[in-house]
């Protein structure tokens, strides 16, 4: 797949089907997210890929705090749960903190997000859906117990992965001009 049609492309999944993609598949999109810049050659991305029991597990112990710590309404545990089980696939990008180098911190998170980044166009490229969300079980500390996090570290994000479900068409969509200050070039 060429560049320039990858990126102009590939969008948020809005459904993906039953079947696990290969192994296979799921490493070679996370060799392509490890070519991703980053200053010092630190490589700050961690991949945490999930798949069958182990989103439920993360489920269980997500939920079970939201209920038992932070008082959820059943509604908002219910919604938990279903995003863990919308694709058969996640992967949790995190990103080992350095609370002792702000500056560094600050580029490692930048390196992670551009790891992210060339994941969703791997995974595209490979005619995988994806979808990348926060959200708040991004900062719940059961997801950090989950993934051996410390609390310096961050959760980047969680990519849903699969295939695109059936019926679900590839979407574009219009950008606004980019906001771009030109300095130094003749009009």
């Amino acid at each position: 797949m060429d560049l320039m049609h990858a990126l102009s492309t590939r969008r948020t999944a809005s459904g993906f089907a039953d079947a696990t993609p290969p192994r296979e598949v799921l490493e070679r999109i996370i060799e392509a997210a490890t070519w991703a810049p980053n200053h010092r050659k630190t490589e700050p991305w961690r991949f945490h890929v999930l798949a069958g029991d182990a989103r439920t597990e993360l489920g269980a112990r997500v939920t079970a705090w939201m209920r038992d710590v932070d008082g959820a309404s059943e509604t908002k545990i219910e919604s938990t749960q279903k995003k863990l089980q919308r694709s058969p696939v996640i992967i949790a990008v995190t990103q080992p903190g350095s609370p002792d180098d702000p500056v560094r911190d600050l580029e490692d998170y930048a390196a992670a997000s551009c790891a992210t980044q060339n994941l969703l166009l791997a995974a595209h490229a490979e005619g995988l859906a994806a979808k990348w969300s926060t959200g708040a079980m991004a900062t719940m500390p059961p997801a950090f117990e989950y993934f051996g996090l410390t609390l310096a570290d961050r959760i980047v994000g969680f990519i849903y992965l699969g295939y695109p479900a059936a019926g679900t068409e590839e979407r574009t969509a219009e950008r606004m001009p980019p906001t771009v200050s030109w300095r130094g070039f003749e009009e």
